[in-house]
């Protein structure tokens, strides 16, 4: 398999979060337009007040796509580096990014509870998975 193909699952991350951030700046500007939030706010994040449901689920789904997933683009990248990539992580990979585009869509729409957290903890088996498999084959 070609190595280099890790890339496209890495990309598809990235063009999450890309999606993610053009959602959160503009529910944002729409809120600062329409008078919803004081642009006050996004000086310090403190002011009085809360922000609404969709604004925040959007901040927070957008600081959580760089939090877990840096650990998915170092196993992808020591795949990468140590010439490891087969077909097994070429589509666990996918299923990764793939469950992490299903949290997403749950955190910014319903963001229901057990259905978010069951996809997030797939998506914490899948990347464990890579890095333990990535293991093996470097052991």
């Amino acid at each position: 398999m070609n190595q280099n193909y890790i890339f496209f699952p890495c990309l598809g991350l990235l063009v999450l979060t890309v999606v993610v951030l053009l959602r959160m700046v503009l529910t944002r500007v729409s809120a600062v337009k329409n008078g919803t939030v004081d642009v006050r706010f996004f000086k310090t994040y403190n002011l009085p007040g809360n922000l609404p449901n969709h604004m925040a689920q959007a901040s927070r789904n957008f600081t959580n796509l760089f939090e877990v997933p840096t650990l998915f683009y170092m196993v992808c990248v020591f795949a990468l580096i140590t010439r490891n990539v087969d077909s097994l992580m070429y589509i666990a990979a996918w299923f990764y990014v793939g469950l992490r585009c299903l949290h997403s869509l749950i955190h910014l729409t319903s963001n229901k509870i057990v259905p978010r957290m069951s996809v997030y903890i797939a998506s914490w088996l899948v990347l464990g998975f890579m890095g333990l498999l990535l293991a093996y084959k470097i052991l």
